[in-house]
């Protein structure tokens, strides 16, 4: 599902939540830190959980005045490398970053760039970058666009209106301090700590319970408690249990009873 954190000015993240976000999403890490003074942007990315975490409770308490963002991912497109990890530059400009949580409809482009690479180097470069987001039609259709998705852009071009944007906010949660998260994988469910459910990509080892499933999109393994707490849809990627497609996106998803219906309209049975 991947974990996207986005911390408002004067606010360190919890590091248990940090470090919980990364068992959860092991596939790469990274972070970006708004130093208002300077006018730039400090990113880092690494698939090192441990340096992640340190270096970026490090870096925001020396450099707490603007908005901060730390990304785990967990893969659905693109191999897992650094290349591929969050945030990505907005069309390779070093004012403005971006980093996601969820599944977005974007075509495959023949190259090993993941969905959120691909959407921050071209799509979003090409309908004006950041200042789209001031756009009230663009916006618009940005936040159409990624629907069932949550995404959050930080800059310091001296164009845009906002130092972060936040699309989708609803979506997630913000704790007692104000940090906002995309997801509950900031916290150790009594999943979490099963080998099996730690390996999104695992090899059928023998430790399942008696009713567990693997995610047609991620590879990830979802037991029945999982499933029931989102629906249908699975816990890491978001991706419908039926059509792969993302929940909010896909035609097995009533929106009016909130609840999966199996395709002769009956609750669908898990």
């Amino acid at each position: 599902m991947c974990m996207l954190c986005v911390v408002p000015p004067n606010v360190v993240p919890s590091r248990e939540k940090l470090e919980n976000s990364a068992l959860n999403n092991p596939h790469g890490f990274g972070f970006a830190i708004v130093i208002p003074a300077d006018k730039r942007i400090i990113v880092e990315r690494t698939m090192n959980p441990d340096e992640a975490v340190n270096k970026f409770l490090e870096l925001r308490g020396k450099y707490p005045e603007g908005y901060a963002m730390w990304h785990a991912r967990l893969a659905t497109h693109g191999s897992q490398t650094i290349a591929n990890c969050h945030p990505f530059s907005v069309g390779h400009d070093t004012q403005t970053y971006l980093a996601h949580n969820g599944i977005l409809p974007v075509l495959e482009d023949g190259t090993d760039r993941s969905d959120t690479r691909i959407f921050a180097e071209d799509i979003l470069h090409d309908m004006g970058g950041v200042k789209a987001l001031d756009n009230e039609q663009l916006y618009n259709i940005i936040e159409d666009f990624t629907s069932g998705s949550k995404v959050c852009v930080l800059t310091v071009d001296p164009r845009a209106e906002y130092q972060c944007y936040l699309i989708h906010e609803e979506k997630g949660k913000k704790d007692e301090s104000g940090v906002w998260w995309s997801n509950d994988s900031c916290y150790l469910t009594s999943w979490a700590s099963k080998p099996s459910v730690l390996k999104p990509y695992g090899s059928y080892d023998g430790y399942y319970d008696e009713f567990e499933v693997e995610c047609f999109n991620c590879k990830s393994v979802n037991t029945e408690d999982m499933l029931e707490l989102y629906d249908g849809a699975c816990f890491y990627c978001g991706a419908c249990s039926d059509c792969s497609q993302v929940v909010d996106s896909c035609m097995c998803f009533s929106k009016t009873t909130n609840s999966k219906l199996s395709s002769n309209g009956s609750w669908a049975a898990w």
